[in-house]
C-alpha cells in the first residue's frame, strides 16, 4: 500500500469515530491501533481540531493505546538487551510522559556532558580523582544542583527537564550522573538505598563486569549525586539507615544493576500519578513494570 493510499485509508477511518454503534467503533478501532506509531502524527492532529466529545475521547483513547503499547515493546526489548543502557531506558519513559520531547537532543545534550568530562580525563588519575573531575565539570561548570521540596512532583524524573532546569531529585540527579560515569567505563554502579539513590565505585577495571559480581568487600567508596558528588564510606549508610529505623540488608551496600534502578524509576512515577489520580498513566506505568520482570 502506497504511503497516499495508508494516508486517505487513515483519514477515512478517522471519520468514521464518531460511529454510534460499539461493534462497529471497535471494528475500527482496531483497524487504526494495527497502523501502529506511524498513525501518531494525523491522529495527534485530528485531536487538535477540536473534534466532538465522543470522537474526541475515542481519539485521546486509541493515541493513549498506540504510545503504551509502542513504549511497552520497547522497553521489553531494552529489558531483554544484555546492555541495559540507562540513557535508553530514561529517554523511552520520558518520551511516554512528555511526547514533544526531542529524544535525538536528550542524546545530543547528554554527549555533550559526557564529552566536556570526557577531556577532563587521563588515564593517570586514581578513582577519588576521576570523580572529583567528574564533580567539577558536573557541579561547578554545568552547575546541576539538587532541587529541595519534601513533595515529589513530576518535572524532575524527566530527562529533558532536569537537563533544561539543571537540577533533579535523589533519582535524577544519580541516574544521569552514573549515565556519565558508566559510558567512561568507571566501574560506577548504582546502590538501591530507600529513599535515595547512591553510587558505588568499585575495584574493577572497567564496565563490562556485570553488578552481580561485585560484594561489599569490592567497593572502595560510595558517591552520594544529590549532594554534589560527596564520598562516603559504608559508616554513613548505615547512620543514614539508622536514622529511618530502617534495618540494614546486603542490598543497601553493594551494587545493583540498571534494570533495578529503571524498575525503581517506574515504580517511583507510578506512586506518583497515583497520588495525583492520573489513572491511565498509573495503568500505564505499573504495565510498563512488568518488563523489568
Amino acid at each position: 500500500m502506497t504511503g497516499e493510499k495508508k494516508k486517505n485509508e487513515l483519514n477515512a477511518l478517522i471519520q468514521l469515530l464518531d460511529e454510534p454503534d460499539e461493534k462497529i467503533y471497535e471494528t475500527i478501532r482496531e483497524q487504526i491501533l494495527a497502523k501502529g506509531t506511524e498513525a501518531l502524527p494525523r491522529l495527534e492532529e485530528a485531536e487538535n481540531n477540536l473534534p466532538g466529545e465522543k470522537t474526541g475521547k475515542r481519539l485521546h483513547e486509541i493515541i493513549n493505546a498506540i504510545r503504551v503499547k509502542d513504549t511497552f515493546q520497547s522497553l521489553k526489548k531494552w529489558s531483554d538487551t544484555q546492555t541495559h543502557d540507562l540513557l535508553e531506558a530514561w529517554i523511552l519513559i520520558s518520551a511516554f510522559l512528555s511526547p514533544d520531547e526531542d529524544r535525538d537532543k536528550l542524546r545530543a545534550s547528554v554527549d555533550k556532558l559526557y564529552r566536556d568530562i570526557w577531556i577532563e580525563m587521563n588515564s593517570e588519575l586514581t578513582a577519588l580523582e576521576k570523580i572529583r573531575v567528574v564533580n567539577h565539570v558536573f557541579y561547578s561548570v554545568y552547575q546541576f544542583n539538587a532541587l529541595q521540596g519534601k513533595k515529589p512532583v513530576l518535572p524532575p524524573y524527566l530527562l529533558g527537564n532536569v537537563l533544561r532546569m539543571q537540577r533533579g531529585n535523589p533519582l535524577s540527579l544519580a541516574l544521569l550522573y552514573l549515565i556519565v560515569v558508566q559510558r567512561l567505563k568507571m566501574p560506577v554502579f548504582g546502590v538501591n538505598l530507600p529513599r535515595h539513590l547512591i553510587l558505588a565505585y568499585t575495584n574493577g577495571s572497567a564496565l563490562p563486569i556485570p553488578a552481580s559480581g561485585y560484594k561489599e568487600e569490592d567497593v572502595l567508596f560510595y558517591v552520594n549525586p544529590f549532594n554534589k558528588g560527596a564520598v562516603f564510606r559504608k559508616s554513613e549508610i548505615e547512620l543514614y539507615l539508622k536514622q529511618l529505623n530502617i534495618k540494614p540488608r546486603d542490598k543497601f551496600f553493594v551494587p545493583c544493576d540498571n534494570k533495578t534502578i529503571v524498575k525503581r524509576l517506574l515504580q517511583e512515577l507510578a506512586t506518583l500519578s497515583g497520588r495525583s489520580l492520573s489513572f491511565e498513566q498509573t495503568e500505564a506505568l505499573n504495565y510498563f513494570l512488568k518488563t523489568m520482570d
